[in-house]
């Protein structure tokens, strides 16, 4: 990862961001009936919902049995089965960022209850990813607030390497390496944007976007689903300043939030001790090119410690 601090001075038509909007008429998720969803679950009632789940029609899994892994030539070949659910909130014209601590409790419990209900749901799912896009630049194609939901039947790499690398790193020091992040952050004093009694958001050191910023929960928990229900207020106020602060700082940008979190499958034994759920949320500040995509070293146009500095002060 570079950090080239002077690359965000350039002007290119490509970073002037496109803000798009769609009338209640044209939209999809407006009237869940009309336009022919097929409804999972509504919360908190059927008729006076707030929070709907429906099917994707165009979903990036397909439900079904996995089926062995097969060859394929030199590839071996696994069947894409697993769940893709869609998380639909009832005002067209609020964005996620703009709702209230109350609104973003009862999306944490939704988004809690269906994990839940995913992994518990037996197959062969082996992980369950959480995520929200906002923006055409985050690859939102509807403007109505949602968030998406899928399950896949293998550990996806990104969070296997998160994973063994929290075992190994417990295994030589005998500490969370969550824990030794936060700590040190803490202690440094310039990244960290916002702390309660419960949870903590900074900015990486090495963060390998522009404005990045992970929130962890100070007990560690492993698994988000398992979050007690009674510091879901305190995850949600947090989600709705460090949203806020990165509208107010950047204009409103496009962004992407995920939750990385422990898989479905038991099998690891202890590991999950030693892992802790998070939150990465990334603003669209900037767009890989050529020696981003062809090396794998993300160029970082804003400096960590002056993201966290502005984020503070919005």
């Amino acid at each position: 990862m570079l950090i080239a601090t002077g690359r965000k001075k350039r002007t290119r038509e490509a970073e002037k961001r496109e803000r798009f909007y769609q009338s209640p008429e044209e939209c999809p998720f407006d009237d869940l009936e009309k336009s022919g969803q097929e409804v999972v679950w509504k919360q908190p009632d059927p008729q006076l919902w707030k929070i709907a789940v429906i099917k994707n029609k165009y979903p990036a899994v397909l439900s079904g049995n996995c089926g062995p892994t097969e060859a394929f030539g030199p590839y071996s070949v696994h069947g894409g089965r697993g769940t893709h659910d869609v998380f639909i909130y009832r005002n067209h014209e609020t964005q996620l960022h703009d709702f209230s601590t109350e609104e973003l409790v009862m999306v944490t419990r939704a988004y809690k209850k269906h994990m839940r209900e995913i992994g518990d749901s037996g197959g062969c799912t082996k992980y369950v990813m959480l995520f929200h896009n906002f923006g055409r630049e985050a690859g939102a194609s509807i403007y109505h607030a949602h968030s998406q939901i899928i399950s896949t039947p293998i550990l996806p790499s990104s969070v296997q390497r998160s994973l063994f690398g929290a075992y190994r790193f417990h295994a030589e020091h005998r500490r969370r390496v969550s824990d030794v992040m936060m700590f040190w952050e803490k202690e440094q004093g310039k990244r960290v944007v916002l702390e309660n009694d419960f949870f903590i958001a900074f900015c990486p050191f090495a963060s390998r976007h522009p404005a990045e910023v992970r929130i962890y929960p100070k007990s560690g928990h492993s698994h988000f689903e398992e979050m007690p229900d009674e510091i879901d207020k305190y995850f949600a106020d947090m989600l709705r300043v460090v949203l806020q602060k990165i509208k107010k700082a950047f204009d409103e940008p496009s962004f992407n939030f995920y939750i990385h979190t422990a898989p479905v499958e038991q099998t690891l034994g202890d590991i999950h001790e030693f892992y802790s759920w998070h939150m990465e949320i990334l603003p669209k500040l900037k767009i890989d090119a050529g020696f981003e995509l062809g090396t794998g070293i993300d160029i970082n146009v804003v400096d960590p410690d002056e993201a966290a500095t502005m984020l503070r002060e919005a």
